[in-house]
């Protein structure tokens, strides 16, 4: 039986490990060829190599995103291996962190670089080739709750989200028109290297061994939350833009304003065939 992403052209940035790599894996899981992107090339033929033995089309491109030149030859990857590009997924990220006052140039300029400049630059590169194709596609940008909940230790990773999701607002007003849906995730707490880095830094912060222990609790796996991708990168995903998803224990929600609320029942209907 075919997946419900069969044919389709996905890239996703920063797809070698965590986040990145699981929406990798479900996209080929669902019959979709996939360009892996990393800055290192060992974790991004890793992942090809994982989904070429289960039967999937992948190919590597090694790049650190946050420049046209990069986003230029993530697309033409797409282009010259499969023909093409139907899905573009921003989730490449910087992990630079420390007390707001400590911090410096680089910092900020490596972390918004990577987060707002490669969304930006990867988000455009890809919507011109699907202009010009004509058959439409998806733009998903990555971003978090952390732009309006004000993270300590955080500022460039907060503000580079706030940024993201301005952006996906801006392009969906702007691409909609020519078919091309854009939408965003913001990821619940996930099991990832800089989630748990943060994590184990919050003890210092005050918080108590028992807000901790509740913390980790809730802390998902990455591929409970590789769903919400797919389905923003399928027929009935495109039909939404501008449209925030996210997820917790109980299911996905719907980012509005500054708060989460339950999917309308049609929309709530596709996403939770995707989690059963």
């Amino acid at each position: 039986m075919a997946g419900i992403l069969e044919g389709q052209v996905v890239v996703v940035t920063g797809s070698g490990r965590g986040l990145g790599r699981a929406y990798a894996l479900a996209m080929a899981a669902e019959g979709a060829k996939v360009v892996v992107n990393d800055r290192d090339r060992e974790p991004a033929e890793a992942v090809v190599n994982e989904i070429t033995a289960g039967g999937g089309r992948a190919t590597a491109c090694v790049e650190a995103v946050g420049t046209r030149a990069a986003a230029r030859d993530l697309v033409a990857t797409a282009v010259e291996h499969f023909g093409g590009i139907d899905v573009m997924i921003t989730n490449a990220g910087a992990d630079r962190r420390g007390p707001l006052l400590d911090l410096n140039d680089d910092d900020w300029e490596f972390t918004i670089r990577t987060h707002v400049f490669g969304s930006i630059l990867c988000s455009v590169e890809a919507a011109k080739v699907m202009r010009d194709q004509g058959r439409g596609g998806a733009i998903i940008n990555v971003t978090s709750d952390a732009f309006y909940m004000g993270m300590a230790t955080l500022a460039p990773y907060c503000v580079s989200k706030g940024g993201t999701y301005a952006l996906m607002l801006v392009l969906a007003a702007e691409l909609s028109p020519l078919g091309i849906s854009v939408n965003a995730i913001a990821p619940p707490a996930t099991r990832t290297e800089p989630m748990l880095k943060y994590v184990d830094s919050l003890g210092a912060m005050g918080l108590t061994d028992a807000q901790l222990a509740a913390f980790r609790g809730s802390i998902l796996e990455p591929e409970e939350v590789a769903p919400l991708a797919v389905f923003l990168a399928s027929p009935e995903g495109k039909t939404l833009s501008g449209t925030v998803l996210s997820m917790t224990s109980d299911g996905p929600t719907i980012l509005r304003g500054p708060s989460y609320n339950d999917p309308e029942p049609e929309l709530g209907a596709a996403l939770r065939r995707l989690f059963n």
